[in-house]
């Protein structure tokens, strides 16, 4: 851990209107296994949701096999609980309605064939379509069945939403697209024609606000210009931040560096 203290620890030295700090840049990514987030199954109404990432958490530790479901906001996001509602109610049908075209297509099955003949008659699928559907869209509208939950920390068990202390998306630092190393990162390239992201873009790094308030702008060696715009619940003093990368093997490659970081006064 580096402690910034005085004793081997090199001054901050003024240029213009940036000073150098000593600092000990750490890379993230918005993989599970970088942030400390992971993947899990709501189950309905009841405050509890399954883990579905399996392996080890950042800190170390495993999931339990239930893990305790909690509310930051006092109303859960209706696009989510519309979009799980839909989803079950689809998949219910579609469940109901593939398991009658099994029966019917059952080879040298005639008795299948005329058993599903019959349900088809009698209009028994279409109930249990209709019976499937509902109870889909009753357990979904509870809270979207997949979803992604704070695993560690004081907030574990929250929803991760993957937005920025600031409520923005985290960038990763890109050049203008004429500047994109083209050959190590083809589909990065063809993603930036695409979605038409052109320019030159600051990437997001998070670090202690009382030292360094949002919106504060450094320049690291090796990664290149951010902004100040998360806070890391680990990260404390002036001397550590955390640099955001797009994927995770990128973010392996730069690892934790102690740099000289230069950064714009207010």
């Amino acid at each position: 851990m580096f402690s910034g203290s005085p004793t081997g620890a090199r001054t901050e030295r003024r240029m213009g209107a940036r000073r150098t700090v000593p600092i000990e840049a750490t890379a993230y990514s918005s993989d599970w296994r970088s942030c400390g987030w992971e993947w899990g199954l709501a189950l309905g109404p009841l405050p509890l949701y399954l883990p579905l990432c399996a392996g080890v958490r950042p800190s170390g530790t495993v999931a339990w096999p239930l893990v305790p479901r909690r509310r930051r906001e006092k109303v859960e996001d209706k696009p989510a609980l519309v979009l799980g509602g839909a989803t079950l109610a689809v998949l219910g049908a579609f469940g109901v309605a593939a398991h009658a075209v099994f029966c019917a297509a059952a080879g040298g099955g005639s008795r299948w064939r005329r058993k599903a003949a019959k349900a088809l008659r009698n209009g028994d699928v279409t109930a249990k379509m209709t019976t499937a559907a509902c109870a889909g869209a009753l357990l979904g509208a509870t809270q979207f069945p997949i979803g992604r939950y704070w695993g560690e920390s004081h907030i574990a068990g929250c929803k991760y939403h993957g937005v920025t202390a600031m409520g923005t998306r985290p960038e990763e630092v890109r050049p203008v697209i004429w500047r994109h190393d083209v050959l190590r990162d083809p589909v990065g390239f063809l993603g930036r024609l695409v979605t038409m992201r052109w320019g030159a873009a600051d990437g997001t790094i998070a670090a202690d606000t009382d030292h360094y308030p949002h919106g504060t702008r450094m320049h690291v060696p090796g990664y290149g210009w951010g902004v100040v715009e998360d806070r890391g619940v680990d990260i404390k003093g002036p001397h550590r931040i955390d640099l955001y990368y797009g994927r995770r093997r990128r973010a392996l490659r730069f690892g934790r560096q102690r740099v000289d970081v230069a950064v714009e006064e207010a």
